[in-house]
């Protein structure tokens, strides 16, 4: 079933933006134990605050179970060229969601309510809000191009490929967590023929 699909089912037959979707109906599973919750017992945090993480996307929903306390462990102990090229990594993702999300914005739109889940997240690490908050980015840039696609100011071939590359961006500051410190130039490049990465 696509996430549409998904999402489709979740709205009453009469839906109107003051209605709010039943959460429990939008087809997504919730999200009851992160995936990576064991790495949480394991970070030495940066900070240590509270947050929630609401999805409505599957993108989204798969990638905060299995990826937020991963990448949030590699954060904390990232150093020197591995912080470089994380920062630029959030740096670029940052700039293109805002841009992209602004465009669809812009679009002609029939908007509807979508269901969100909820889930308390914590956050060790400047970069772990960050990730979140692209996530959060990911989600608008999601509801932007369903609300234009029902409107007809985007194609179904347009929207796949924007949500492709938006998955793109987060999954590869996901990528870039995975190799040790040793594996960045200063400069944050990754150093060549460095193809052991380690968990």
């Amino acid at each position: 079933m696509s996430e549409e699909s998904q999402i489709a089912a979740a709205l009453p037959p009469a839906a109107t933006q003051d209605t709010k979707p039943d959460a429990s109906n939008t087809g997504l599973r919730p999200i009851e134990r992160f995936n990576s919750d064991e790495r949480l017992s394991r970070i030495v945090p940066q900070t240590d605050s509270g947050a929630v993480a609401s999805y409505c996307s599957k993108f989204a929903r798969d990638f905060l179970d299995a990826n937020l306390y991963f990448c949030s462990a590699k954060f904390t102990v990232a150093r020197g060229g591995k912080v470089k090229a994380l920062d630029e990594a959030f740096r670029e993702a940052e700039t293109w969601f805002d841009a992209m999300v602004h465009s669809f914005t812009e679009r002609h739109q029939f908007e509807f309510p979508l269901a969100y889940i909820d889930i308390p997240v914590k956050i060790t690490h400047q970069f772990a809000g960050r990730l979140l908050r692209l996530v959060r980015k990911y989600d608008r840039l999601f509801a932007a191009t369903l609300f234009c696609s029902a409107a007809g100011s985007v194609s179904s071939t347009e929207r796949e490929e924007v949500m492709q590359l938006a998955a793109k961006r987060i999954s590869g500051i996901h990528l870039l967590c995975i190799p040790d410190n040793d594996k960045y130039a200063a400069d944050g490049t990754r150093l060549p023929n460095n193809h052991d990465m380690k968990d």
